[in-house]
């Protein structure tokens, strides 16, 4: 019982001879430097007290757990290096792009551009969006190389097509547009395009036999009268060339005659 009592009495010396080492071995700068630190210390948990930050302690050691804490350090030193390295030039461009893009956007508010974007997006899925960038640049493309004559022969060309456009609408062009969907629904207009190079065919036949009566009808006309009589039959019977040719019009009489008698089929 004896022993413990006397253990106590040696510890309690032990640290009244390191507090009176220690105060031996403070200054007064020390000694005012610890009062400072205690004080502001004490000032420190006092503003933490009434600033409630008590009530943060269990956020920020979950941020510590995560490293949250560590990347918001971070990125204030981002944010400070970007803040050092920024001049007054630079802070001019930022605050004019920013106001600009402000501005941008409540234009596009206000005029209800918003509605026109899935149109836009549906665009640029399809790609109608780029064909329309390339039409875009062929049309600059032309307008740059075009001059003022040319400008004035097109104004020209679309000014005669316009008015070539109004003469045929105005010339029935209309109906004749509907007299060929007609021909083509019944197959007429097949029929007339496998006969057309026959009927081309026959037109030039044609103008050959008009060109014969013309000449035929020149000479006749120039060479003197017949005398008549059986004598003067006689000797154009005799002629080869003159019974050649009433044999070709006799042939042409029979062709006709049986095309024009025969019945229907």
């Amino acid at each position: 019982m004896s022993t413990p009592a006397t253990e106590v009495v040696d510890t309690s010396q032990d640290i009244r001879r390191v507090t009176e080492a220690a105060r031996d071995a403070l200054s007064d700068d020390m000694v005012a430097r610890l009062a400072g630190t205690a004080g502001e210390a004490m000032e420190l948990l006092d503003q933490v007290n009434r600033a409630g930050l008590a009530k943060a302690i269990p956020a920020l050691a979950q941020m510590v757990n995560n490293g949250d804490l560590d990347r918001l350090v971070q990125l204030a030193r981002v944010y400070g290096s970007a803040e050092d390295a920024l001049t007054d030039e630079m802070v001019g461009r930022i605050t004019d792009t920013v106001s600009g893009g402000l501005s941008l956007l409540d234009q596009v508010n206000r005029s209800g551009l918003e509605n026109a974007l899935p149109a836009l997006s549906r665009m640029v899925s399809d790609g109608d969006l780029n064909r329309l960038v390339q039409l875009a640049r062929v049309y600059g493309s032309a307008e740059d190389a075009l001059n003022d004559e040319m400008v004035g022969r097109l104004a020209e060309t679309v000014g005669e097509g316009l008015s070539l456009l109004d003469r045929l609408n105005r010339g029935g062009v209309v109906r004749l547009i509907e007299m060929m969907e007609h021909m083509e629904a019944t197959g007429a207009l097949e029929r007339v395009a496998t006969l057309l190079p026959k009927l081309l065919a026959r037109m030039d036949m044609l103008e050959q036999m008009l060109s014969c009566f013309e000449t035929a009808a020149a000479e006749t006309a120039a060479a003197p009268a017949p005398r008549g009589g059986v004598s003067g039959l006689w000797t154009m019977m005799r002629d080869a060339e003159s019974q050649r040719t009433l044999q070709f019009m006799l042939r042409v009489g029979e062709k006709m005659r049986t095309h024009c008698l025969k019945g229907p089929a």
